[in-house]
């Protein structure tokens, strides 16, 4: 399984080289802050290689140290916001434990994201942004903020009459550019969040309140929304299961009597 943290923060560093006549003679360095995740996300960056026209770029991230790490898998954008939840990501390709990928010459600004999946087929969450320009080519707009929410499905348990399950936690994150404002809502009478709206990376609070439900399962939908971003919608199962019947008491008073 891929490790998780409850708390982990890294950078994203975009590096840039100009080269011709294979010496380099510039280099920039940016780095941006990575959303909170549940899991751990390898750190990329991209290395742009040109010189009047672009002969290569190769994606190049830090190494995940989990025994179980199986690959990495990149997704591609040709727009902003770049990332699974917002369905704007297509996969690339899908590698073995190496860290780097040549993507070409693309013609036009593309947008990387790359993320860790374990022998179990387990897949982190997104990386944050890395973004490829073709020489001479005007800048990106400043991107939009996202919405990046994990887990991407919640499921709760009990048993009819006994005590709720536990609670669980959706964390919420910034995986575009600005600042995220958003709100948290959901569409059942036995589901509540808390807190239901907040700003940039946090976590929201998701009870269950079964009350004297049948048995059964019962499915709702957690939406997640922010203003300049695309709804997140998390489904949310809560399965209630019978209670066991208890047998007949054991009958007392067992005597023998003559006649």
């Amino acid at each position: 399984m891929i490790s998780t943290y409850g708390s982990a923060h890294y950078l994203l560093s975009l590096i840039i080289y100009w080269a011709i006549n294979a010496s380099v003679h510039h280099e920039t360095t940016r780095k941006f802050p990575m959303p909170r995740l549940r899991s751990i996300v390898p750190l990329i960056a991209i290395a742009i290689l040109t010189c009047d026209v672009a002969w290569g770029a190769t994606l190049t991230w830090s190494p995940n140290t989990e025994p179980d790490l199986a690959g990495y898998r990149v997704y591609q954008c040709t727009s902003q916001p770049c990332g699974r939840a917002q369905g704007t990501a297509t996969l690339l390709v899908t590698l073995g434990a190496v860290t780097s990928f040549n993507i070409g010459t693309p013609g036009s600004t593309h947008y990387y994201i790359i993320t860790a999946y374990d022998t179990a087929n387990n897949e982190s969450a997104d990386s944050g942004v890395a973004i490829y320009s073709p020489p001479n080519s005007p800048p990106p707009p400043p991107a939009a903020p996202a919405i990046g929410a994990m887990p991407r499905t919640l499921s709760f348990a009990m048993q009819q009459g006994g005590a709720d399950p536990p609670s669980q936690l959706l964390t919420i994150s910034n995986v575009g550019g600005g600042t995220l404002t958003w709100t948290a809502s959901d569409n059942t009478s036995w589901l509540s969040l808390t807190p239901g709206s907040g700003t940039g990376n946090g976590t929201a609070t998701v009870q269950v309140m079964a009350g004297n439900r049948a048995a059964g399962t019962y499915n709702g939908t957690i939406t997640v929304s922010a203003t300049g971003a695309s709804n997140v919608l998390v489904p949310a199962t809560l399965t209630i299961t019978t209670a066991p019947i208890a047998p007949p008491p054991t009958p007392t008073g067992l005597q023998f009597s003559s006649q």
